[in-house]
Formats: C-alpha cells, structure tokens, sequence
C-alpha cells in the first residue's frame, strides 16, 4: 500500500481515504497535494492508496483491516478520518470496528449501504472495465460522477486520465466494484460515537442523494448537502474543505 504524507509534522493526524478509481491516486500526488493545502496548514496529512494487488473477494472490511495495519506501522494511534465514496465505505467500517482509532470521522459522498445506489451505473462500469473498454469506461465514469457542465468542460482530460491502464488496474477496479456492491453497515452504524459530518451532493447519480441523510439520521451529526452538483462534489465545488476545517475547528 503506497500512501503520501504532507502538512504540519506535528500537528493533529488527518487520514484521507479516496474512492474507487481505475488507477492509483498516487499518480496525481502534487494535486492531491495542492488540492488539501488549506487542511494540510494545521494538520499533518496522511492518504492512503488502495493496496496495489487486490485479491478475488477482498471486501471493504479487508480494506478496513488493511488501512488499520497501516496505521500501525505508520504509528497512528488516533486520527480523524475522512472517507471519500468508497473511502467512506472503509472509515465507517473502521469507525465501527476500532472506535479508539477514530478522533472524528468525516464522511463525504457515501453511504451505509447501496439500496439508494445507481446499480445501473455500477454494471456498466463493471461491464466496461471487463471488456478493456478504457475511453468508454472513463466516459460513464465522468457522466456518472460529475455534474453535466463540469464534465462537459473536463470530458477530455477526464477520458484521457485512464490512458496507461493496466492489467492490475483492471483487476483491482473489478474486485473494488464487487466489494461496494456487498457493502452494508446499516445494522451497525449506529455504534459510532465520534463527532460525525457528513457531505452530500443534491444530484448524486452514483449513490443516490438519500444516502446523506440516511447517515444524517442514523448517526444524528452535521452535514453539508451541495444542492445542484452531482457525486463528485470533492473534485467541482470551491468550498469544500472550508466546511470540512470549520467542522474540525469545533472537535
């Protein structure tokens, strides 16, 4: 498992953990960099990638055992975590399952479960990466995760990121898409007791706009809801981490 570790060497832990994508975030390490200057002023920063070869059947909660073992060798006793999409998928796993690990927990684009998911969209991705189908792939991808005037600005950088793809990338993009599909923490979310945020996007056609609130009530925390963007709000809206540093201001 690669990860990138910037920011504040001695100031509070922050752990990102990214969603599914078709190639290692590792890639766009200066980006990612630049993107979390402002959490990164106060913070030292650490983002995990996704172990680089996922076996047939690695769930999310071997993500989550993964990420935790991570944290051991890396000597992070406590963090505040925050989970992207999938990524969200694996904090609530590690919320659940090793609270004392968790100082907060910020959930953004996910969701305890896939009943309001775009199972549709999931197939076609499934479908696509099966057939080694890239430009087609990275299309669906975008329409499905960006809102129409952003992808319809970036189509072509976004379609071109999944140049260079390979076979590993395939494999672990198709395990990653089977473990979200199996993914329910529904009958256990409620045992989380850190401060929570949650960040939605009004138009998510990938997990659908009720799966906010659903974490809203069941965790009873506070959440930001992005009216007019889709899925991808951590990558289109200006303010995002804005909300994310003054919800940490207040842990």
């Amino acid at each position: 498992m690669d990860y990138l570790r910037f920011g504040k060497a001695d100031g509070e832990k922050f752990v990102i953990l990214p969603g599914l994508a078709l190639k290692s975030v590792m890639g766009s390490a200066d980006a990612i960099k630049s993107a979390y200057s402002l959490l990164a002023e106060d913070h030292d920063v650490y983002l995990f990638d996704h172990i680089r070869e996922e076996p047939e059947g690695y769930s999310i909660e071997d993500m989550a055992r993964d990420t935790l073992a991570a944290f051991d060798q890396l000597g992070l006793d406590r963090a505040h975590l925050m989970g992207v999409s999938m990524g969200g998928m694996v904090a609530q796993t590690i919320a659940v399952s090793d609270p004392e690990k968790v100082s907060s927990l910020i959930l953004c684009s996910t969701a305890m479960d896939l009943s309001h998911g775009n199972k549709a969209a999931l197939e076609e991705w499934q479908r696509l990466a099966e057939e080694r189908n890239t430009p087609a792939l990275m299309a669906s991808f975008g329409e499905n995760v960006y809102s129409p005037p952003f992808y319809s600005r970036y189509k072509d950088l976004i379609i071109a990121s999944g140049e260079g793809t390979t076979e590993q990338d395939y494999r672990n993009f198709l395990v990653s898409l089977e473990a979200i599909k199996h993914f329910d923490v529904s009958d256990r979310i409620s045992s989380i007791t850190c401060p929570v945020f949650v960040i939605g996007a009004g138009k998510d056609r990938v997990l659908g706009r009720q799966a906010a609130f659903d974490l809203v009530d069941a965790l009873n925390c506070r959440y930001y809801i992005y009216e007019g963007y889709g899925h991808g709000i951590y990558d289109e809206v200006p303010d995002y981490l804005t909300h994310i540093k003054e919800f940490l201001d207040t842990v």
